[in-house]
């Protein structure tokens, strides 16, 4: 069994790799941002066939990048879930469990929005472009501040276990 300063340094690792993540997943997003943007101008002067190929072509980007963003949060939620109750108790963990359905509801929420995109031609596709930006960002937001809760509690308890080990 680790000890807790030992699973403070892996949580505290991992929402590192996690926030890159979201950050990845974000880039995808601005990706698609500036190809909606590009294709709104070219279907003013003309919309050719290819550029709602494109579009799916990044959709499906951005669906890869979230299920590895999804994959990576549940083996990091699944540690948590087993390791944090030894340093953070039942109440606060009841607070983090709470966020990590909110998350898992969320990238659920974006890959059904994503998916959703199939089959609409351009004008719906333009349509939807206000409520995919909204729901990435959302995701990217709440994953990022839910690190950063767990993290300034876990850096508040690491400090005085630090001081402990080093005595």
């Amino acid at each position: 069994m680790p000890s807790a300063l030992e699973v403070i340094t892996r949580v505290i690792s991992e929402h590192r790799k996690i926030t890159e993540h979201t950050k990845l997943s974000r880039d995808t997003m601005n990706d698609i941002d500036a190809l909606f943007t590009l294709q709104k101008k070219r279907y003013q002067v003309a919309w050719s066939s290819t550029s709602v190929t494109d579009l799916i072509k990044k959709r499906d980007q951005l669906l890869q990048t979230i299920n590895l963003l999804e994959d990576g949060l549940k083996n990091h939620f699944g540690y948590e879930e087993e390791a944090l109750p030894l340093v953070f108790g039942e109440l606060l963990m009841k607070a983090i469990l709470d966020e990590h359905h909110e998350i898992l509801g969320q990238i659920e929420n974006a890959k059904t929005t994503l998916i959703n995109l199939e089959g609409l031609d351009q004008e719906e596709l333009f349509s939807k472009r206000t409520v995919v930006l909204e729901s990435i960002n959302n995701l990217c937001q709440t994953v990022e501040d839910h690190a950063h809760h767990e993290e300034t509690a876990l850096n508040t308890m690491k400090k005085p276990l630090e001081q402990t080990s080093a005595d």
